[in-house]
């Protein structure tokens, strides 16, 4: 479901409580990713608040919930699954049943992967790759914005990163603040997005001697671009963002994410 223009940002608060009781009963503790990240936490918060709005209202851009989505129950988790793994026995994740894996021509580069997770009605999911390359861009002060994460659940996944900002490999959901919407991603990432709640490039990706650069989400990275990175989803407010995390959709993509194994 989605809408268009404006938001219900006094329904979002009003059941931003509500929402966050459902979600740790989902296995999902807000409090302590956005207020007490830890020495290993992916990012810190940002300074908006969970029912924060963007600066005006959205023209022409569908958010991928609206703000009721906080009074919504928590949505179930696919009931049937089954185990994927590439022809090479490098890496294997649970999925669905009815979810589909579609491997791709891979980059030239030796050992590459690359493949993507369609639902049911044939949309993409998640996309998966490994010894990625030709990664960079700089980040001046000026073109940040603030983020914030919602989930960060550590996995048992292969990590060299010894790079400054570096954190034990994890499943992270974050959002970051465009000019009329929250854009949130989800993937797998050991390092921070920022030190001081504010970011400009941020990657979805791992660093290993066996995988290399590799990824399991959304999308490789997201910006600060004000109008958003394509495939990310749209949100009017953070509330809705966090809503969004109670639908079976979202429930079926972090268990099938935080499922990843290297066979390496």
């Amino acid at each position: 479901m989605t809408q268009r223009s404006g938001s219900t940002t006094a329904i979002a608060a009003a059941g931003l409580l509500a929402l966050s009781l459902a979600l740790t009963g989902c296995g999902l503790s807000l409090k302590r990713v956005e207020q007490d990240p830890g020495p290993s936490a992916v990012a810190t918060t940002a300074q908006a608040s969970p029912s924060a709005t963007a600066s005006w209202a959205p023209s022409g851009i569908s958010t991928a919930m609206p703000s009721e989505g906080a009074k919504q129950k928590p949505g179930t988790v696919a009931k049937k699954w089954k185990k994927f793994a590439d022809a090479e026995k490098t890496v294997s994740f649970e999925l669905p049943e009815d979810w589909t894996v579609k491997v791709l021509p891979p980059p030239p580069v030796p050992d590459a992967l690359a493949l993507e997770v369609r639902n049911a009605q044939g949309t993409v999911m998640a996309m998966l790759g490994t010894h990625i390359s030709g990664l960079g861009g700089a980040c001046p002060d000026k073109s940040k914005a603030p983020y914030t994460v919602l989930a960060s659940i550590p996995m048992d996944i292969p990590s060299n990163n010894s790079s400054d900002g570096a954190v034990d490999p994890r499943y992270v959901y974050r959002v970051i603040q465009g000019s009329t919407h929250f854009f949130a991603s989800y993937g797998i990432t050991d390092h921070s997005a920022g030190a001081d709640g504010t970011a400009c490039l941020v990657y979805n990706t791992v660093t290993s001697k066996q995988l290399g650069i590799y990824m399991f989400g959304d999308a490789l990275q997201f910006t600060s671009d004000p109008s958003g990175t394509p495939g990310l989803r749209a949100f009017a407010t953070i509330a809705d963002a966090q809503a969004y995390m109670l639908s079976s959709e979202y429930q079926n993509i972090q268990k099938m994410v935080t499922s990843l194994k290297s066979l390496g």
